[in-house]
């Protein structure tokens, strides 16, 4: 016999082993059962990983209400700082105004036929402060 075809007969020899190994372990593997104890174990892991991931979704759902509460204020209080700030402005255009107005304006309207009333809504001076100008000029001259 020739040495290759010697060769080539041991390695067929060597492979059929080789197969008979694995197809013994895998008949073998086939027969083993898993341990109830790890079924077991691994049932007992899903449930803790479902009532953690549980318990997380309602803490997740806490803080999103809780930020949106926060949100719903913080507008809240933006928009009464607007309100604030409109009433501010306002009332700074009406101390402009009022100041762009002397005493002797409000004697010539007074002097003019207008009323106190009258005058301080033409100015934007305070009606108080409109009627105190006119008795002041009024004691003035008397």
């Amino acid at each position: 016999m020739d040495p290759t075809g010697l060769l080539l007969l041991i390695q067929v020899i060597v492979l059929a082993v080789l197969l008979g190994v694995v197809v013994f372990f895998i008949l073998a593997d086939r027969k083993k059962k898993p341990v109830p104890s790890a079924l077991d174990d691994l049932r007992d892991v899903i449930q803790q990983t479902q009532d953690l991931s549980g318990n997380f979704q309602e803490q997740i759902q806490i803080k999103v209400e809780l930020v949106n509460r926060v949100l719903t204020e913080l507008d809240d209080k933006i928009r009464e700082a607007r309100l604030v700030m409109e009433g501010l402005e306002k009332t700074y255009i009406s101390a402009r105004q009022a100041k762009d107005y002397t005493s002797s304006d409000v004697q010539k309207l007074f002097s003019g036929g207008y009323g106190p009333e009258d005058i301080s809504r033409i100015t934007g001076i305070p009606l108080g402060e409109v009627q105190l100008m006119i008795k002041m000029k009024n004691q003035d001259s008397v």
